[in-house]
């Protein structure tokens, strides 16, 4: 399967939380041996905006933690915000709204705990 964390699933599985149960470990083990498993762009846009705004705090070396990890980069392209803007107006973020859009374009299976991404005509693997 190839697989698509959101923002909050790949914080987490860098975290090592325990909101990531083990079948969600182990789907995201095999994505990564498949070498299918992305982070989307738009993920890191976030977090560093979070991190600006004090409300998380962006560890250094994030970006190379997911590569050595095995997770592939997910460039944000035109098409893409294109895409975002053709959605349903299920999600009031852009971010999650970008996601879904790459997702969708890609047939990639996102992964998130979040309910309304889970509302989009994509696949989505819920946490």
């Amino acid at each position: 399967m190839a697989l698509l964390l959101d923002t909050q699933a790949a914080w987490w599985w860098l975290d090592d939380d325990a909101r990531l149960d083990g079948r969600a470990r182990s789907t995201i083990e095999r994505a990564i041996v498949e070498r299918e498993a992305f982070v989307s762009a738009l993920s890191l846009l976030e977090a560093v905006g979070k991190a600006a705004q004090g409300r998380v705090s962006f560890p250094p070396g994030f970006v190379d933690s997911l590569e050595v990890a095995g997770f592939r980069p997910l460039p944000f392209d035109a098409r893409d915000a294109i895409a975002s803007q053709d959605l349903p107006r299920i999600h009031a973020d852009p971010f999650d709204r970008g996601i879904a859009a790459q997702a969708l374009r890609r047939d990639l299976t996102l992964m998130t705990s979040d309910a309304r991404l889970a509302e989009y005509p994509i696949a989505v693997y819920r946490l």
